[in-house]
């Protein structure tokens, strides 16, 4: 078996020290041979980087992944600098894959990642509202709007990421030795890891900034992809999304929140054996 554990919304600086160590130590007993922390990791670059260290150590590779909080500018570094250069040098200082721009493969099994960013695809249904409304009154209902500083426009900066997702999965499609491929994200990205409350208006509207349906549209064509698994909305989901093809790839929502970091395991059985992937929570 190869055995993966993916944890998300760490937030550190809201949440504990002590409460992430005792969240690395059970990790360390799962003996994974891949963590994933998938992303919102600290509040602020230099707890990024002191949340990284708790998780120093652990048994396998261990990935990086971004989340929203963690391009707010801070410290000193604007948005751009913490995107483009910061994170990924944390991760790699701590000898962590970032995972947004590499690929993890083993005994079969490929995990690709992104930080996934919404696009407003994920509104939810019956609201018609153009892209520009969901723009211009991001501010009422999400901080990314005062606190993230860069010049791309939600749109564009999720199709950007999107591509380099596309590319890294499909690349793992192609690779002979890879038979199923296992996708992390910290956006969902499918309707099935979407929370509604249709009785809730901050949340129905909060919806058009939790997800990305475009690109989870986009990752149909790969056909080995066996799982998606995802943070941000802190509400567990888990579900099967229906393709085209008639497969349908589980897809699942870590229920980590702000004071209660969670991990979810998942065991791959090696080229030759018999079972699926088992989510073990």
């Amino acid at each position: 078996m190869t055995r993966v554990v993916v944890a998300s919304d760490l937030h550190l600086g809201i949440t504990r020290r002590e409460t992430l160590e005792n969240l690395a130590t059970a990790i360390a007993a799962e003996r994974p041979d891949l963590t994933v922390l998938a992303g919102d990791i600290g509040e602020g670059h230099s707890r990024f980087r002191s949340c990284l260290e708790i998780f120093l150590g652990l048994p396998g590779d261990t990935a990086v992944l971004a989340g929203n909080h963690d391009v707010w500018a801070c410290e000193g570094l604007s948005s751009v600098e913490l995107w483009e250069r910061a994170l990924a040098a944390a991760a790699r200082a701590a000898g962590m894959l970032w995972l947004e721009d590499e690929v993890w493969v083993k005994e079969g099994l490929g995990v690709a990642g992104s930080i996934a960013w919404y696009d407003y695809s994920a509104a939810a249904p019956g609201l018609n509202r153009s892209a520009a409304f969901w723009a211009a009154n991001k501010g009422r209902y999400n901080l990314d709007a005062r606190l993230v500083n860069w010049p791309w426009p939600d749109q564009e900066f999720a199709a950007r990421v999107g591509d380099g997702l596309v590319e890294r999965v499909m690349r793992l499609e192609e690779d002979a030795s890879v038979q199923a491929i296992l996708v992390v994200t910290h956006v969902p990205l499918y309707e099935e890891q979407m929370e509604r409350r249709p009785h809730d208006l901050n949340w129905t509207i909060g919806n058009a900034y939790f997800g990305n349906l475009t690109l989870g549209a986009r990752l149909e064509a790969a056909r080995k992809l066996h799982g998606v698994i995802s943070g941000h909305t802190h509400v567990s989901r888990q579900g099967w999304h229906p393709r085209p093809d008639g497969e349908s790839p589980q897809v699942w929502v870590i229920d980590s929140d702000y004071g209660k970091p969670r991990s979810v395991t998942f065991d791959y059985p090696e080229p030759g054996e018999a079972g699926d992937a088992n989510p073990m929570g």
